[in-house]
C-alpha cells in the first residue's frame, strides 16, 4: 500500500509540474512583441467594438440595376470606360440581340425583303473601389432613361472576419497543442496525430484565405447591371432561293422529251418481254378461227 501511495503521489507531482510549465509557456507567449498579424487582429477587435456605421467595420457593398436606355451599346461602353478609369474591373459583359418577329415579303423577281423586330440587352458584372461606388451609381442613373429596379445592399462581415482571426489564434499562441501531442507522436497514433495537425493547418489556411477574400470584397463593391433598349426594326434584302432554284423552260422541255422517249423505250422493251404470251394468243386465235369455219361449213351442209 505504501508503494502504491508513493506511485500516485509521484504521478500527481508530475502532472502539477507539467501544468506549471504549460502556464509559464502561455505567459511567455502572451508577453511576446506584437507582430503584423497581431496588429491586424487588434484592428479587427477594435472594428468589432465600433458602432455599426463606423468606417472601421468590414462591410461588403453590392448593387443591382435593371434599366432601360436609348442605346445599349453606347451605355455599356460608357459605363465600362468609367469603371476602368476609377481603378475598377469589368468582370463580365455580354450584349445580346433577341428577335421577337421576322417577316418576309416579295421585293423583286429574284429577291425578298426581310423585316426583323428585335431588342438589344446587355448584362455586366463590375468591381468598383468602394470610394467610387456612389459616383458609379449616379452615372448609371444618368445613363438610364428609365430604371426598372434598383437594389443597394450592405453586408457586415466584421464578426465573421474576427471569428476567423480568433480561431487561428487558438492553439498557436499558447503552444499547448504541441506539448499535448508530443507523447502521442512517440506512440502508435503517430499517423492520426499527423493527420490531426495537417487538418488543423489546412483549416487555418482556409480561414486566412477567407479573410483575404472578405477584405477584397470590402474594398471593391460588386455591381450587377442589366441594360435594355426599345424595340428596333432591321430591314434588309435577301436572295429568293426558290426563284433561283427554278428550272428554265428550255431545260424543262428537254427533260420532258427525254422522259417521253424513255417511256416509249420502256414500252417497247415490255412488248419484247411479253412475246411468249403474244405468240400463244396468236396460235389460240388461229385455232379458234379454223374451228369456227369448220363448224360453220358443217352447219350449212
Amino acid at each position: 500500500m505504501q508503494t502504491m501511495k508513493k506511485i500516485w503521489l509521484l504521478s500527481i507531482l508530475v502532472l502539477a509540474s507539467c501544468g506549471r510549465s504549460g502556464s509559464s509557456g502561455y505567459e511567455n507567449a502572451s508577453n511576446t512583441p506584437a507582430t503584423e498579424s497581431s496588429k491586424s487582429d487588434t484592428a479587427a477587435s477594435i472594428a468589432a467594438n465600433a458602432p455599426i456605421n463606423s468606417p472601421e467595420r468590414k462591410v461588403i457593398r453590392t448593387a443591382e440595376f435593371t434599366c432601360q436606355v436609348n442605346d445599349v451599346f453606347v451605355a455599356t461602353t460608357s459605363l465600362e470606360n468609367l469603371v476602368k478609369s476609377v481603378g475598377g474591373i469589368v468582370q463580365d459583359s455580354h450584349i445580346d440581340n433577341a428577335e421577337f418577329e421576322k417577316q418576309t415579303s416579295c421585293y423583286t423577281a429574284d429577291s425578298l425583303r426581310e423585316t426583323t423586330t428585335y431588342t438589344t440587352t446587355s448584362k455586366m458584372t463590375l468591381r468598383v473601389p468602394v470610394v467610387y461606388l456612389d459616383s458609379v451609381v449616379k452615372a448609371i442613373s444618368a445613363l438610364s432613361s428609365f430604371i426598372d429596379s434598383r437594389t443597394l445592399k450592405q453586408s457586415d462581415v466584421t464578426y465573421q472576419y474576427l471569428s476567423n482571426v480568433l480561431k487561428n489564434q487558438v492553439g498557436t499562441n499558447n503552444g499547448l497543442t504541441g506539448k499535448i501531442m508530443q507523447p502521442a507522436k512517440k506512440g502508435r497514433e503517430q499517423l492520426s496525430v499527423q493527420y490531426y495537425d495537417d487538418s488543423k493547418q489546412e483549416q487555418r489556411i482556409d480561414r486566412k484565405i477567407e479573410n483575404m477574400n472578405l477584405s477584397e470584397n470590402v474594398s471593391y463593391a460588386t455591381l450587377t447591371v442589366a441594360f435594355s433598349q426599345p424595340e428596333q426594326v432591321y430591314i434588309h434584302n435577301i436572295v429568293n432561293s426558290a426563284h433561283m432554284a427554278k428550272t428554265p423552260l428550255l431545260i424543262q422541255c428537254r427533260s420532258a422529251i427525254n422522259s417521253g422517249w424513255e417511256m416509249l423505250m420502256s414500252f417497247f422493251i415490255l412488248l419484247i418481254r411479253l412475246w411468249p404470251l403474244m405468240l400463244a394468243g396468236l396460235i389460240a386465235a388461229l385455232l379458234y378461227k379454223r374451228l369456227f369455219r369448220r363448224n360453220l361449213s358443217l352447219s350449212k351442209k
